[in-house]
């Protein structure tokens, strides 16, 4: 499957892979365990400072500001969690008495700036709706480019250097089917086999075939499920026995395993459209060389 790559907009010059979501957020308590605390409200005062009490409502917008995901609430968060968050805030406050000098320079204004178109953005993208059936015509319209798997082969394999070991031991496979030649293929790889999947059987589970050595992949490929290769097969390894166990054509992705990621994408599109409109309207003239 190609990647989809999500357009850049959320902050300016960046770009998302797809099917990834905006990063950074805590939504979903990543690497959260625990019980939030019961009965809070955005009326609870978590704490004092200098005085100073600092509610869930102020520290949800702490939260929600510098993570920018307006999903967070204090209310969901692990109980062991929110001391530190506090703590943080608190820090933010005492440091902002230092810092807030600075709030005339024209690098914090450019800074503020570009921080409030950033938050705008994804604001705007919240809002966006795009429906299912939009997202189900995109994946229609895109299977084949984005949503294709490729072809995958289940295999067992014996690797031997000997070329006339190679052929007593398919000797001794030819006429066996089904179960009966599977077992007596793992018994023979786990004897023979110097490859290191000789401990399961020569089990190489399901792969695709061009991650093989050509001489390999073209032999898999020409054998049907429950076949053996009645000639060793030469590569720079040695010599291989090859037991075909399963083939899996083309297929693609579910449409529901990957709703939410196209989803996430027309929205992006929506935004970039919108801005683009903006674009249009601006006037702009350079006025030195920049060629």
């Amino acid at each position: 499957m190609k990647r989809l790559i999500l357009v850049g907009i959320l902050s300016v010059g960046s770009l998302f892979a797809f099917p990834g979501m905006m990063g950074g957020s805590m939504h979903g308590k990543a690497g959260m365990i625990g019980k939030p605390l019961p009965n809070l409200k955005d009326s609870t005062v978590l704490a004092e400072y200098n005085g100073k009490k600092i509610t869930v409502a102020e520290l949800n917008a702490y939260l929600q500001g510098i993570t920018g995901d307006y999903r967070i609430r204090v209310q969901d968060l692990p109980a062991q969690h929110i001391k530190k968050f506090v703590q943080q805030y608190i820090d933010t406050l005492a440091l902002y008495q230092k810092a807030k000098s600075i709030e005339n320079t024209p690098q914090f204004k450019a800074a503020k700036m570009k921080l409030a178109v950033d938050m705008w953005l994804k604001n705007r993208l919240n809002e966006i709706k795009v429906t299912e059936a939009e997202a189900k015509k995109f994946y229609e319209e895109n299977k084949d480019l984005y949503f294709k798997t490729t072809p995958k082969v289940k295999a067992r394999h014996i690797l031997v250097k000997d070329k006339a070991l190679a052929e007593k031991l398919i000797n001794e496979l030819k006429g066996l089917k089904g179960k009966a030649l599977e077992k007596k293929f793992a018994e023979l790889a786990k004897k023979y086999s110097i490859g290191p999947s000789k401990i399961q059987g020569g089990e190489l589970g399901w792969f695709d075939p061009k991650q093989m050595v050509p001489e390999f992949a073209k032999a898999v490929e020409e054998l049907k499920p429950g076949e053996i290769t009645l000639k060793p097969v030469k590569t720079r390894f040695g010599y291989h026995i090859i037991l075909v166990e399963g083939k899996k054509d083309n297929n693609y992705i579910p449409f529901e395993q990957v709703k939410d990621q196209i989803i996430a994408y027309l929205k992006q599109l929506k935004l970039k459209k919108e801005i683009n409109e903006i674009r249009k309207k601006e006037k702009v003239k350079f006025l030195v060389n920049t060629k």
